[in-house]
């Protein structure tokens, strides 16, 4: 990690935050969210990966905490103190994502609301981008997301197993369907984004191989609407820890540009 990330984390860490609430419209779960409050008028939803909470973006966090904005940390459902039984692949996440910027609108009506999601948040912002979002919702920025659960699932059965896995994802799909209530069909973020009218950049770096960096140019030729893209040589979700001032500098000129 780039000198100094470590120590600005922890301060970070140590800044008072208020807890909030919501319930899940889809599921009815209860979520929670960690605020920290800049006096901005802007504030950065932060939406977490596969398999971690909100403290796996405390990193990024602090980046648009130097920046002074507000920051609201999300746990996803089945993820840190949030209910929930199933990961929904960045899916379900979408329509949670929806009732977190209808809190912020509600508790904060002047803020102007940023999206920033990392890997399967990456895909959920970007899910998130084919809804009727209010006018509120300026910019999305994705990190390291991927164009598809099927496509990702595909890639990984090709590199550990050396097997398509086609049927097998198909079937695990459709169990999703019936256990979870959403398929596989409804992750493609090539389909959203095709629908997408806010400014959003596309964040990957060249040593990824969690999900590809070839999903980076699949995902910023979909859709009509402003667009930035950032390259590193990091690995994955991690282009800020070791090419920071760079990534910094990118962030800023995307909100210059289009906030």
């Amino acid at each position: 990690m780039d000198e100094g990330l470590t120590e600005a984390t922890a301060i970070f860490v140590q800044k008072d935050k208020q807890e909030w609430q919501i319930k899940s419209s889809n599921t009815g779960n209860q979520l929670y969210g960690w605020f920290t409050n800049n006096n901005d008028n802007v504030t950065v939803i932060m939406v977490h990966g596969f398999g971690v909470d909100h403290t796996s973006l405390n990193v990024h966090a602090q980046l648009f905490d130097k920046l002074g904005c507000n920051v609201l940390q999300v746990d996803n459902q089945a993820a840190g103190k949030s209910e929930g039984k199933y990961l929904g692949w960045g899916y379900l996440e979408s329509l949670d994502l929806l009732d977190w910027i209808k809190k912020v609108s509600l508790e904060r009506p002047d803020d102007k609301i940023i999206l920033f999601g990392a890997s399967m948040g990456a895909a959920t912002v970007m899910l998130t981008s084919q809804y009727d979002l209010p006018k509120n919702v300026k910019l999305i920025i994705e990190d390291s997301g991927y164009t598809s659960a099927t496509d990702i699932l595909s890639y990984h059965c090709q590199k550990r197993y050396h097997i398509k896995g086609k049927l097998l994802i198909g079937g695990i799909s459709l169990m999703s369907k019936l256990r979870a209530g959403f398929s596989y069909r409804q992750t493609d973020c090539r389909l959203a984004l095709a629908k997408n009218k806010v400014p959003m950049m596309f964040m990957h770096g060249k040593n990824d191989f969690t999900v590809p960096f070839e999903m980076r140019d699949e995902l910023s030729t979909c859709g009509q609407f402003g667009k930035r893209t950032y390259e590193s040589l990091g690995v994955h979700i991690r282009s800020y820890y070791v090419d920071s001032k760079n990534y910094q500098v990118a962030v800023e000129n995307f909100l210059e540009k289009y906030l």
